[in-house]
This record gives structure tokens, C-alpha cells and sequence, in this order.
């Protein structure tokens, strides 16, 4: 999926499910990654699964095999406290899913815009 947008207030906690279809191998690693733009190095933002993501669901069909995952992203509200209100940034979701052969294969899966808007109690409690 792309140009995904998510977006919500600063300092708000944020959470958005999605879903994966089509992968029936295992999935190691979900990254959730936000950038000032694609061409920097570091990210101003990014959770994993051992932080901020979680699996909420998984649907088989009748042989037992993974139709699809559908995963939970949990922003907290001090996660997005040094970002810029209405900046677009840029983000993506990676998995990393492993092949017979030991080597791991990484996918982007979905790409978008991260954008904060402001908040009028916040601006109001903080003057």
C-alpha cells in the first residue's frame, strides 16, 4: 500500500491497526519507521515489534494456512513531543520474513505520510 496517510494531533496517544495478506511464512520482524524524508539516515520515530507494535490477529483458512496478520502500531503521546506540527513526514512498514535457505528477506509493505496537527488544548495549557 502507498501514500497511506496517518495522521492525528501532537501529543495525543495514537493507534492504528493494519493488515498483511499474503504471506504465509512466518514474519520475525514488523518495523514501523518515520523519517524527515526518505533520503535521511535516521528515523525521528520508530517501533517494533518488541516496542509499540503487536499482533492483535491472525485468520486462517479451512487447511490451516495464514490468510492474513493484522497488527497494532501504538504511538505514544511522548513519541511525537520533538516533532514538527504539520510536517509531512515520511514513513514505512517493513517485514522481515526468513527463507529456507537462513537468509532473511526484508519487504516493504506499506508507505505513507506521518503528519501532526496541532492541538488547540495543548497550545492553550502550555502558554
Amino acid at each position: 500500500m502507498e501514500n497511506v496517510i496517518f495522521e492525528f494531533y501532537i501529543g495525543d496517544t495514537y493507534s492504528r491497526d493494519f493488515t498483511l495478506s499474503g504471506y504465509t511464512s512466518p514474519i520475525d520482524e514488523v518495523y514501523f519507521s518515520v523519517k524527515k524524508n526518505n533520503t535521511d539516515k535516521r528515523t525521528v520515530l520508530q517501533k517494533t515489534l518488541e516496542d509499540g507494535i503487536t499482533l492483535v490477529d491472525v485468520e486462517y483458512d479451512t487447511d490451516g494456512s495464514i490468510l492474513k496478520r493484522t497488527y497494532n502500531i501504538l504511538i505514544d503521546a511522548s513519541d511525537t513531543e520533538d516533532m514538527q506540527m504539520g510536517y509531512d513526514y515520511s514513513f514505512d512498514i517493513e517485514i522481515v520474513t526468513p527463507v529456507l535457505s537462513g537468509e532473511n528477506i526484508k519487504k516493504t509493505v506499506i508507505t505513507g505520510i506521518f503528519r501532526l496537527k496541532e492541538a488547540t488544548t495543548r497550545s492553550f495549557n502550555e502558554s
